[in-house]
């Protein structure tokens, strides 16, 4: 899980060090060039906007008009100090509407933009900015400085604007955030992550030149790249399994080079397997030998080409020289115990304790699959062709006994195990 999660914050991470290194060179820059800077957080903005309307992102809508609200304000009544009260109290403001905003959004789930709810979610992101900008050009502002908590105006840091009270509100705000990163495992997560990270830096950092141009920008730009990865994984990603599926392995047999082979294998006796344990345990093990099938070795790719069924591709490599790593897996997976879990689910931590106090261990069973191989020659020319002889190979295990491993270069025979297992059936029915 951590690495997952990892994986998700990289793209995000390195916009905003992108975005701290580039802070230096603002004042290198020229007039033309700043300006152009201060536009992009609005351009930003539209495009993620845009994906997440089009893909039903809401969440990535919501927050990239959240940023874009407040880039407005901190453009258009921000420029110029602190000490005046109405600039002051509009800032204090800004540095609590942010960061609650964005932990609402984490905490929603999807939904359409134009729905009941939807309009509703929207109207609670804007009504916060607007009632701000109306107050601003009402003049009105300036005289509630007075009228401040002093929580508002006790710095967290010194020589920063920003106030006790704003910082517990990021501390509080980072919790739903960082929930719902580590229990959902989206892009969409990891860019609410980075929005609320940017928002920080942005508030700390307030009267450093294009601060909030160059951060708000890397937040919304990685708010964009979620969509477009969340996107991805929906076309070529298994959502059971996690590992790739079968428009991913078209698109790999299209890039294949002169020399590659491809394994078909399939979980053995699967729908009884599904029949007696139920669908949910049924679940856990193909996500348990898709696990073990995606750690080969040898360079292989692994696919989930649908239902039990596996494949996997081997580039630059021959029959033989994947036999070894594919019997390794089948291995790997023929010794895993498999707990089988009990139907009888606990509601609360005391009923938990009283069953396991009751009930004898854990049921454990072995799963087996059974492997066919196959590689490009001259009379299986292309990848469709090397498949369907793989997929041959893997009728003539099932065939031999399941549990083994074929090639379609091998001679059709009984596996060595798969005897001495029959002769062993054999010899406790004629003694019984």
């Amino acid at each position: 899980m951590a690495f997952r999660i990892l994986t998700l914050l990289l793209p995000a991470a390195l916009l905003l060090m992108g975005a701290f290194l580039l802070l230096a060179l603002v004042p290198a820059l020229s007039a033309a060039q700043q300006n152009t800077l201060a536009l992009m957080p609005y351009l930003m903005a539209g495009i993620a906007g845009f994906l997440g309307y089009c893909f039903k992102h809401s969440r990535v809508l919501l927050v990239s008009i959240n940023l874009c609200a407040a880039y407005f304000l901190i453009q258009n009544n921000l420029q110029s100090s602190l000490a005046r009260p109405d600039n002051y109290v509009l800032y204090s403001f800004l540095s609590l509407l942010l960061p609650v905003n964005i932990a609402l959004i984490a905490t929603y789930a999807e939904r359409g933009v134009f729905t009941p709810i939807g309009v509703i979610r929207l109207v609670v992101v804007s009504a916060g900015y607007l009632a701000i900008y109306i107050l601003k050009e009402m003049g009105v502002l300036g005289y509630w400085l007075t009228e401040l908590p002093i929580s508002l105006i006790q710095m967290a840091v010194d020589e920063t604007y920003l106030s006790e009270a704003a910082a517990m509100v990021f501390v509080v705000a980072l919790i739903p955030v960082v929930l719902s990163l580590i229990f959902r495992r989206t892009h969409t997560d990891a860019g609410l992550l980075a929005s609320l990270i940017a928002a920080l830096v942005t508030l700390l950092w307030f009267e450093r030149p294009l601060i909030s141009s160059l951060f708000l920008s890397a937040a919304l730009i990685a708010l964009a790249v979620s969509v477009v990865q969340n996107s991805y994984n929906m076309a070529f990603v298994d959502e059971l399994t996690g590992i790739f599926g079968r428009r991913a392995l078209r698109d790999k047999f299209a890039n294949l080079g002169r020399r590659y082979t491809v394994a078909m294998l399939d979980i053995d006796h699967f729908k009884k397997f599904n029949d007696t344990y139920g669908h949910e345990t049924g679940d856990h093990v193909l996500r348990m030998v898709a696990a073990k099938i995606n750690n080969v070795k040898g360079g292989g790719k692994a696919y989930r080409y649908g239902g039990e069924e596996f494949a996997v591709v081997f580039a630059g490599k021959t029959e033989d020289e994947v036999l070894p790593y594919l019997e390794e897996v089948r291995e790997i997976i023929a010794y895993y115990p498999m707990a089988i879990r009990s139907e009888e689910r606990p509601t609360d931590s005391d009923t938990g304790k009283q069953l396991r106090s009751n009930q004898k261990r854990p049921e454990h069973v072995q799963v087996t699959i059974s492997i066919g191989v196959a590689e490009k020659d001259d009379s299986h020319s292309n990848p469709d062709a090397v498949m369907k002889s793989a997929d041959q190979a893997l009728y003539a295990a099932k065939k031999a006994g399941r549990n083994c491993t074929i090639g379609s270069h091998q001679p059709i025979s009984v596996p060595r195990r798969v005897q001495l297992r029959r002769a062993k059936v054999d010899f406790v029915n004629r003694e019984g």
